[in-house]
């Protein structure tokens, strides 16, 4: 045979034989992509022996029996932040970490609870301010964003005794290890609870930390004569 056909058919060959290798699969691992992943269909919480657990498709965390997460509790508190505008989730996973939020309602208002759980080591995220194990919110709103890595809480209105006016106090916290580590308080002045543009307004200013709109908190405001 003719030794440029064979070459031709050995090329053919080749040819095929790559085009019909397939690429690796892309992992399932959750806390490596940075898609965004719609976990609350993937949620549960279950009862077994006496012990609670949340689990995520194959992810599961064992719940410590002094807190108050069940189904009933279980709350649309997490604003995740699109651009200039919100998306609300129960439960969230990014950057190795789920997050999870309840609220209850004691007559004046919801407040709501945040509290996060590391995937690697399966433990519990803890409030290293005020020795939580979670991050609270009087608003009930707790605003994410994955490119900051930022948590930011929001309260209800509160009475400000130095300023002598209402203000919407909220919190930044960001997570070293295993504790939420309080970066910063802030506030506004305001007599109702941010909604849509002006709440996502109030989160870049805060963050941004250059308006006249939003001001640096004490940690002791809520003292009086202060």
């Amino acid at each position: 045979m003719n030794t440029k056909v064979i070459l031709g058919y050995l090329l053919i060959c080749v040819y095929f034989l790559s085009s019909c290798q397939r690429k690796p699969t892309a992992s399932r691992d959750v806390t490596s992509s940075p898609k965004e992943i719609n976990v609350d269909s993937l949620m549960r919480l279950s009862l077994v022996e006496n012990n609670k657990y949340l689990t995520f498709d194959t992810l599961k965390f064992l719940i410590p029996g002094d807190l108050n997460i069940d189904s009933s509790h279980v709350y649309s508190g997490i604003y995740e932040i699109k651009g200039n505008s919100f998306k609300r989730h129960k439960s969230l996973i990014f950057n190795n970490h789920v997050f999870l939020t309840t609220s209850e309602d004691l007559g004046k208002g919801i407040r709501a609870y945040l509290y996060g759980f590391d995937i690697r080591s399966k433990s519990l995220i803890k409030d290293s301010t005020f020795n939580r194990k979670f991050l609270y919110s009087s608003a009930g709103i707790f605003i994410v964003d994955r490119k900051t890595n930022r948590i930011f809480s929001v309260d209800k209105p509160e009475w400000y005794d130095a300023k002598e006016e209402n203000i919407i106090p909220a919190s930044i916290s960001y997570i070293r290890g295993d504790y939420f580590e309080n970066l910063k308080n802030v506030y506004k002045v305001g007599d109702e609870i941010p909604t849509d543009t002006s709440l996502v307004s109030f989160f870049y200013k805060s963050i941004a930390a250059s308006s006249k709109d939003v001001l640096p908190l004490p940690n002791d405001w809520w003292k009086a004569d202060k």
